[in-house]
């Protein structure tokens, strides 16, 4: 589709829908801070890097959260000064591993390439957060200023307990306006952008290019293809079944959903605001790379099952 009314109709709807989610999603980050920050901070300071790593691609699995509602989950990791890779493991797997991707693979496919889509999603998610880590990635993460505070508002390492809860939903709403208020520049460009983009989905054209692409590289542009689309989990659906049906192989699929649900103009602007350059630039290498490895296995074993 290609027409005002579509870009307009989109700007609407995910732009209020975004605004929603972020400031919801940031709220239940500030009292989740408060309620269990201290201990969660505890066991996450105490415990490996692999374990906290393993841990984090769990949560982002259970979480359904697009790209750009993961931001604020991620914003208040790393205020909490949650150890870097936990937090990249988190930013990959919480859009990465969600429930459209999976609604499409058992819909279409069968629930043993939806279990192997999670075992590989999951697995990749991990690796990749150890693995820059490991490598100090960190130092690419630009300083993240606490939000505001009000009397007797607890942080991560504080104690909550003489708190009331009428004060901690005061203190968390505030924190998640001032969180909304900071990200919306990059979330109206973000948005701006992605519906320019959601405004012209070229189906035909991505199968016209298996056709002239040959297997491995079809999946590997496909998931280039994929990057600058804003697609959650709900958008990913209709136009992934539609791609199956008129023959597009189950790797190439695979790959497009994990890139464009993964990463995205919109999320990428936003990230501007937590990531220096490198970092950014290695998140989007990360995601092209998991969804090629995905698509490339899926293809392979959907020759078995």
């Amino acid at each position: 589709m290609n027409d005002f009314h579509s870009i307009t109709d989109f700007i609407l709807k995910e732009g209020t829908a975004l605004a929603v989610l972020f400031f919801l999603v940031a709220f239940l980050v500030g009292m989740l801070q408060q309620s269990i920050g201290q201990k969660l901070g505890d066991a996450l300071r105490k415990t490996s890097l692999e374990m906290g790593a393993v841990a984090a691609a769990v949560a982002g699995a259970v979480t359904p959260f697009c790209s750009c509602s993961t931001v604020p989950v991620l914003s208040g990791m790393l205020r909490s000064k949650v150890r870097f890779g936990v937090c990249f493991t988190f930013l990959v797997a919480s859009p990465v591993i969600n429930e459209g991707v999976l609604i499409v693979l058992m819909r279409e496919k069968s629930m043993a390439q939806a279990t192997l889509f999670l075992v590989l999603a999951s697995s990749l998610s991990v690796a990749f957060g150890i693995l820059l880590d490991k490598i100090g990635m960190v130092r690419f993460v630009r300083a993240t200023a606490g939000g505001p505070s009000i009397d007797g508002a607890v942080d991560l390492g504080g104690s909550s307990s003489s708190v009331s809860f009428g004060t901690k939903m005061r203190f968390a709403a505030r924190g998640a306006w001032h969180e909304l208020k900071s990200a919306s520049p990059y979330l109206i460009v973000g948005i701006l952008v992605g519906s320019l983009i959601y405004g012209y989905t070229p189906q035909d054209a991505l199968l016209n290019l298996q056709k002239s692409v040959p297997g491995p590289l079809l999946i590997f542009a496909m998931a280039l293809i994929g990057v600058p689309f804003y697609l959650n989990a709900a958008m990913v659906v209709p136009i992934a079944i539609a791609l199956l049906g008129k023959g597009l192989g189950v790797g190439a699929v695979a790959a497009f959903m994990v890139a464009s649900t993964g990463t995205g103009i919109p999320e990428m602007i936003m990230l501007t605001k937590l990531f220096r350059l490198p970092l950014m630039l290695t998140h989007v290498l990360t995601i092209i790379v998991s969804a090629t490895v995905i698509g490339v296995v899926m293809e392979f074993a959907s020759k078995f099952f």
